[in-house]
């Protein structure tokens, strides 16, 4: 991969690490969960806002999916645009990488390096996030389009397997296992998160658009009702989600499956991340525009 480097922001906040047990990486915004609470419920959403009307973070072309890092910065995937982009907090570019396999998902594993989804040759591969250079993690079987989204939880990469319709788990460096596959018949999925009951949230491009999965026995059941979604964050038992079918990003009360939509007018809505502050990044794929909106 080539890097273009356009000035740096040092590392300054070393995640807590037990040998190369790195499941401390779980705590990061990108894969935020907590254990569904009654704190937060639908009466607490706010109205939904237009996207246009919603602060813009940064505009980057063909934007996809997006993750914040341990230290505040923003990492941005372009399957179209071939690339993968570091911004800074405050949403300018710091460093661009070229990805041909068209880069996807996003899932810090420590300090300085990531899981890195690439659709066209549907691996996963561990990203430098100083150098850009990458080495394969897991090797998928192709079958169609490639993997998409990625997720993370205690010990687990969290791999839809987006061609073969299914779920898998991957251990965490230092790569002692193979993926296991923990649900199969979902469709499409492209990202999954836990939900911080033992459960884990599968976002699907086909109805039901989110599934919940028991990993224990394999149990599939629908969360709620999309046409298709993308990219989704669990917070406080509200699961915000960027719903392809409806333009829009909305809040899923997962004890109830009530829907709440949050914002609308998204011609093409894929990545989302939670930052420290709780607000979260929703893209637009069509426009590249990043815009910061608000949760329940």
């Amino acid at each position: 991969m080539k890097m273009v480097t356009r000035g740096r922001l040092g590392a300054s906040v070393l995640l807590a690490l037990a040998g190369l047990a790195l499941s401390a990486i779980s705590s990061a915004p990108r894969v935020a969960a907590a254990a569904p609470t009654d704190s937060v419920s639908q009466a607490d959403c706010p109205a939904a806002s237009s996207f246009s009307s919603l602060p813009l973070f940064a505009r980057v072309k063909k934007a996809d999916d997006v993750m914040v890092d341990s230290n505040g910065n923003v990492w941005v995937s372009t399957v179209g645009g071939h690339q993968v982009i570091e911004l800074s907090p405050a949403g300018t570019v710091v460093q661009a990488f070229a990805d041909p396999q068209y880069p996807e998902g996003m899932v810090q594993l420590s300090p300085t390096t990531m899981a890195l989804g690439n659709q066209r040759s549907d691996q996963v591969v561990v990203f430098d996030m100083t150098t850009g250079a990458s080495k394969l993690w897991v090797q998928l079987t192709p079958n169609g389009l490639g993997v998409d989204g990625l997720g993370i939880e205690p010990g687990m990469l969290l791999l839809p397997d987006s061609s073969q319709g299914n779920l898998d788990t991957v251990p965490l460096p230092p790569f002692t296992g193979s993926p296991v596959t923990i649900a199969t018949g979902l469709g499409r999925p492209v990202d999954a998160t836990p939900v911080g009951d033992g459960t884990l949230l599968v976002s699907v491009e086909n109805p039901p658009g989110l599934d919940l999965v028991n990993p224990a026995t394999g149990t599939v059941s629908p969360a709620a009702q999309f046409s298709s979604t993308d990219d989704v964050v669990v917070r406080n038992g509200i699961a915000y989600v960027a719903d392809n079918g409806g333009g829009t990003m909305s809040a899923v009360t997962l004890s109830t499956g009530a829907v709440n939509t949050l914002v609308t007018g998204v011609k093409a809505p894929q990545g989302l991340a939670m930052r420290a502050d709780g607000t979260f990044l929703l893209v637009d794929e069509k426009s590249g525009d990043i815009r910061i909106a608000g949760g329940c």
